[in-house]
C-alpha cells in the first residue's frame, strides 16, 4: 500500500511539473521587420519588369489591417515562393497608376506590373494566405500566366532569346489536363521569359501554322524549344515526355538541344 502511494505521488508531481511548463511567446512582428520589403510608390509597384510578384497594400490606423497584420507579417516571415513588397497607402508619394488599391487591406499578385489576382478585405487577405502557404496549395490556371499568353503566332516568332519555351495546349484535351497541374506548377516557379503558353482553341490564325512552328500539328499538349523565333529542332509531346523534360531540367538553365539528340 506504501509503494502505491509513492507511485502516486511521484506520478502526481510529474504531472504537476509538466503542466507548469510555459508555452513559447507567440512572435510579434511589425511592419519595421521588413524593411527592405517596403515601398513607397504605386508606379514602382505598376512598373516592375520580367517578374511574377505579392504587393500588399495597409494603411496603419485601419482596423481590418490591425485585425490581420500579425497573421500577413508572419506569413511573409517565411515566404520564399514570389518576391513581395508592402506599402502604407499614407505613406505613398505618388498617385494611384493602376485600379489597387480600392479598399484596404488588399493583396495583389502581380506579373510584368499587370495584376493577376486581387484579394480585398482581412478575409480575403486570410484565404491568400491559406493558398500560398505553400506551392502545392495555390490553385492554379491558365490566367496566373496571363503575361506569358501568345494569342498570335508571329508573337512566337518575334521573341528574342536564346532559348525559350512554347507550351502549346488545348483546354478540353484529356492529356492537356492530365499534364496541366505539375507543369502550371512547374511554370510558376520560371522566370517569366522561360515559358509561353498558346492555346490551340482560341490562337488568331488557327489552321494556317508558319513554316517555323509546323511542329505544333504534332498533338497536344506539346513543349517546343525556340531560339531567337525559330524552332530548336527540340520538342516533347504528350505528358509524359513533356512532364518527363520539365523534371529533367527542374529550375536550371534552358538550352537548346538538351535532351534529344
Amino acid at each position: 500500500m506504501k509503494k502505491l502511494f509513492t507511485l502516486g505521488l511521484a506520478l502526481f508531481f510529474v504531472l504537476t511539473l509538466s503542466a507548469c511548463v510555459e508555452e513559447p511567446e507567440p512572435t510579434e512582428f511589425d511592419y519595421s521587420d521588413f524593411e527592405e520589403h517596403i515601398i513607397t510608390s504605386y508606379e514602382f509597384a505598376a512598373s516592375i519588369e520580367d517578374e511574377r510578384y505579392i504587393v500588399y497594400y495597409y494603411y496603419k490606423s485601419c482596423g481590418a489591417c490591425l485585425s490581420v497584420k500579425q497573421e500577413i507579417l508572419g506569413f511573409f516571415s517565411t515566404f520564399d515562393i514570389l518576391p513581395f513588397y508592402i506599402m502604407e497607402t499614407s505613406s505613398a508619394t505618388d498617385n494611384k497608376v493602376l485600379e489597387e488599391p480600392e479598399y484596404i487591406p488588399t493583396i495583389l499578385l502581380m506579373a510584368d506590373g499587370e495584376i493577376l489576382e486581387k484579394h480585398v478585405g482581412s478575409d480575403e487577405v486570410r484565404d491568400f494566405i491559406e493558398d500560398y502557404k505553400d506551392l502545392e496549395s495555390i490553385p492554379l490556371d491558365y490566367d496566373h500566366f496571363k503575361t506569358q499568353e501568345l494569342t498570335t503566332y508571329d508573337q512566337a516568332l518575334a521573341i528574342e532569346s536564346d532559348a525559350y519555351l512554347l507550351y502549346y495546349y488545348l483546354d478540353d484535351c484529356p492529356h492537356c489536363i492530365a499534364t496541366k497541374d505539375d507543369f502550371l506548377e512547374w511554370a510558376f516557379q520560371r522566370d517569366l521569359r522561360d515559358v509561353y503558353f498558346m492555346n490551340g482553341a482560341t490562337v488568331s490564325g488557327s489552321g494556317t501554322l508558319p513554316t517555323e512552328l509546323i511542329i505544333l500539328n504534332s498533338g497536344t499538349p506539346i513543349l517546343v524549344v525556340m531560339t531567337n523565333g525559330e524552332f530548336a529542332d527540340e520538342y516533347y509531346s504528350g505528358t509524359d515526355e513533356v512532364l518527363e523534360y520539365i523534371g529533367l531540367i527542374g529550375m536550371g538553365e534552358i538550352t537548346t538541344n538538351q535532351y534529344q539528340e
